[in-house]
């Protein structure tokens, strides 16, 4: 039997709001496993119970009806929690606190102290290179600088399981591309990921399976690759001495620095480009199938009743 991290077993959730304190279902039936060693990714519209799937799995908050598991136990319990990293859309910090302080009285949350919590916050900033920024107030980070902040804290205990509302969110390129290399790193070491995204870029190079969620609902889950894609055409690599014979097919030809030639060509161009290799004309270096953007995949399933039957 597979060793899961986190379970979700028919959870129900609902909040009280308005002047009667009427009842609201936000979560209903939720169903998740995430493997341990495997990284899950939550996708889905802004209100669709992403966030309070993550803060139930987390245990801070209680469901209705059914469990939520930490390693076979109860998320709720304190034990189970503390194998736990958590960072949270919109992070609580003390704004007079300097960064270094911040982290320091966490760890010590955490039950780090001493030498071992000096060397772990040390190694936590390296981490995410906010060695320069130590000393500096909370309220004068940046909100990129705050998000990096943010994931040193979920790791700086060392846990088996990270759970991240939107890692990405105010970061540049160069930190989505770190986050992504840390993320990649925290798994290879046996680490579990459970994240929420809107950036499905993000979500399709991390993620072992995706789970949709919409109305509080799972509509769908599974790996990516399962996803039936259609090819709407072909991307090619090419080398000629006469780009003039691709013109027939090519639907837009792109001169590389290095000298090749990137080619978009039809699915009915596919052959052509095939017998023109076989010839001789084009030293063909690649080709590859071009589908369907896989938010038009998910989200063509929204809104539909058994979408986890349909792919």
């Amino acid at each position: 039997m597979t060793n899961m991290a986190l379970e979700w077993n028919k959870v129900n959730f609902s909040v009280r709001q308005g002047f009667w304190m009427t009842s609201r279902k936000i979560i209903h039936e939720m169903d998740i496993r995430v493997p341990a060693g495997s990284v899950l990714g939550l996708v889905g519209p802004n209100g669709a119970g992403k966030t309070t799937t993550i803060k139930l799995g987390a245990g801070l908050l209680y469901p209705d009806a059914g469990q939520v598991l930490i390693h076979g136990k109860p998320a709720v319990d304190a034990a189970s929690r503390r194998t736990l990293g958590l960072l949270t859309e919109t992070q609580y910090i003390y704004p007079h606190l300097k960064l270094r302080e911040w982290l320091v009285m966490l760890a010590g949350f955490s039950g780090l102290k001493g030498s071992d919590c000096t060397k772990q916050v040390e190694k936590t900033l390296s981490l995410v290179e906010l060695d320069d920024r130590a000393h500096q107030m909370m309220f004068t980070l940046s909100k990129g600088q705050l998000q990096r902040a943010g994931l040193a804290q979920a790791l700086i205990h060392q846990p088996d399981i990270l759970m991240l509302d939107e890692p990405m969110s105010g970061l540049d390129p160069y930190w989505r591309y770190r986050m992504q290399k840390i993320l990649l790193d925290f798994k290879s070491a046996g680490g579990t990921i459970l994240f929420s995204s809107h950036i499905l870029a993000d979500v399709e190079r991390l993620c072992d399976q995706v789970a949709l969620i919409e109305g509080g609902r799972l509509r769908w889950i599974g790996r990516l690759s399962d996803m039936q894609r259609n090819i709407r055409g072909y991307e090619a690599i090419c080398r000629m001495s006469d780009p003039e014979v691709l013109k027939p097919v090519a639907q837009e030809m792109v001169l590389q620095p290095e000298g090749q030639w990137q080619v978009s060509l039809s699915i009915a161009h596919k052959d052509e480009l095939l017998r023109l290799a076989s010839s001789g004309l084009v030293n063909l270096e690649s080709l590859r199938p071009i589908q369907d953007e896989i938010e038009e995949v998910l989200f063509s399933f929204s809104g539909k009743k058994d979408a986890k039957e349909q792919l």
